[in-house]
């Protein structure tokens, strides 16, 4: 059965809160349990995504901060302990919307709307700027061994490549569903999507979809169609055969393989889980939720 909803939100700009409210649910998994925080920091503007950097023990924050689609130059990026402790909540000014991140050496890329932006973190200042002029929404992001980017347009069903300090498209097909997050592993792109034409509120027409996509050929398989309604939002690969994924309506964990099936959930805190972090030496998975203003850790 598909999964239906109906959500509702409401926004104070002052107080940087957004209320997320479920109204009607039919179809969560039935098998899903719940995972309690170990710790929380809240205070964050919309925070779309979280990076562990382990060399110097901090996690940094992309903070939103109104309409995600919005260029407004109203977004920043903040940073925190290890431990949840300590936040700058504004560390890095002067971003629109940011989304995705990853970290390469002492370089944090973010995608930020229209823009892909870098940042050095030994410095936190702004090192480039690389625009994607035909781009819609610039939203998750994953780096390559090798320090290749791919960046995906939302809206756009498109997916850039930084490499060689040019931002170019890559790929663009319908079949790639309104992609978020990216993870490149083993010759492959693997896709967590958000489902067809996105409404104000987030919810879409079609379920979202997990593919993977071939780094030489540009192939795209779909893994898991949606038979279980998804909206899906950050992706991490824990092992040879396992993915998890964030679902952002629904407020679930998603324990999927990598041939695309479902094998467990775990109910989140909130609706909105969205771009997370899985520290594997820890069993810690960091999850930024866009409508709570927190970011919470769960031992898995």
């Amino acid at each position: 059965i598909p999964y239906l909803h109906a959500v509702c939100f409401s926004y104070h700009k002052d107080q940087h809160a957004l209320a997320f409210v479920s109204l009607a649910t039919v179809g969560v998994n039935a098998f899903a349990d719940s995972l309690t925080p170990v710790w929380e920091t809240e205070g964050f503007k919309m925070p779309e995504s979280v990076v562990y950097d382990e060399e110097r023990q901090k996690i940094y924050v992309s903070n939103v901060n109104g309409g995600p689609t919005q260029r407004d130059h109203n977004g920043s990026v903040g940073i925190m302990d290890a431990d949840g402790k300590n936040p700058t909540f504004e560390w890095v000014e002067g971003l629109s919307s940011p989304k995705g991140m990853d970290l390469y050496g002492n370089k944090l890329y973010v995608a930020d709307a229209g823009d892909l932006v870098v940042i050095d973190v030994d410095t936190g200042e702004i090192s480039a700027r690389y625009p994607a002029p035909s781009s819609k929404v610039l939203n998750g992001l994953d780096v390559t061994e090798d320090g290749t980017v791919y960046v995906s347009d939302w809206l756009g069903s498109r997916i850039y490549v930084l490499k060689d300090h040019k931002l170019e498209l890559w790929l663009a097909d319908d079949s790639l569903n309104f992609p978020n997050g990216l993870f490149a592993s083993d010759g492959y792109l693997y896709v967590s999507t958000w489902g067809t034409n996105p409404r104000a509120d987030f919810t879409t027409e079609t379920s979202g979809t997990f593919i993977r996509v071939s780094l030489k050929t540009k192939k795209i398989e779909t893994l898991n169609n949606g038979e279980t309604w998804m909206n899906l939002d950050g992706i991490h690969k824990i092992s040879k055969k396992e993915f998890l994924l964030t679902d952002f309506i629904k407020g679930e964990l998603i324990v999927m393989s990598t041939k695309g099936k479902i094998k467990k959930t775990h109910k989140l805190a909130l609706p909105s889980s969205a771009d997370f972090f899985y520290i594997k030496e820890q069993n810690l998975l960091v999850v930024p939720y866009l409508m709570g203003g927190k970011v919470s850790a769960y031992k898995l």
